[in-house]
């Protein structure tokens, strides 16, 4: 595609609107609020850059943190543990998962576990059903079955990516 020019007589004409447009001058355009709105541009460059009014009022980030580290995974309470995984045999991989309840309270866990292959991808995961209630201080055992059957026998691994507490009603 050739690249046309434009004559002289043109390229004035814009650069001389483009001028008048953008409120070039020793006064660096007029006020927003004076109808001439091209020039108004203008001046709001003019005016730049902005600066703040007042300091930010958000202290500024520490190397030292509040709280202590309590390790692991924040999205998995330390009372459960992965047990053993396997098949069924209708090709449902599950996983035992067994949990020790650390509050001296009845807790409802819930609980999703995935079903990994030798690259780490997911197969298929599973989730608790209904309430998993630990009485305080007790433990129990759950199986969690997969969602979709792995006739293949591709998963190699069995993780919890999630298990979460909360105090049992009444």
């Amino acid at each position: 595609m050739a690249r046309k020019k434009l004559p002289l007589a043109t390229t004035a004409a814009i650069t001389a609107v483009l001028a008048l447009t953008a409120g070039c001058g020793s006064d660096g355009g007029s006020s927003a609020d004076d109808g001439k709105s091209g020039a108004a541009i203008g001046k709001a460059m003019a005016e730049l850059p902005v600066k703040p009014t007042a300091p930010p009022t958000t202290p500024p980030p520490t190397d030292e943190p509040s709280d202590e580290p309590t390790g692991g995974n924040p999205l998995v309470t330390p009372d459960v543990r992965m047990g053993d995984c396997g098949w069924d045999s209708g090709n449902m991989p599950y996983a035992q998962v067994k949990i020790k309840n650390s509050s001296s309270t009845k807790q409802d866990y819930s609980i999703w576990v995935a079903f990994t292959d030798k690259d780490d991808e997911i197969v298929t995961s599973g989730i608790s059903t209904g309430s998993i209630l630990v009485d305080g201080k007790g433990s129990k055992t759950v199986t969690i079955k997969g969602l979709k059957a792995d006739a293949g026998k591709k998963a190699k691994t069995c993780k919890i990516t999630l298990a979460n507490k909360k105090a049992a009603a009444g």
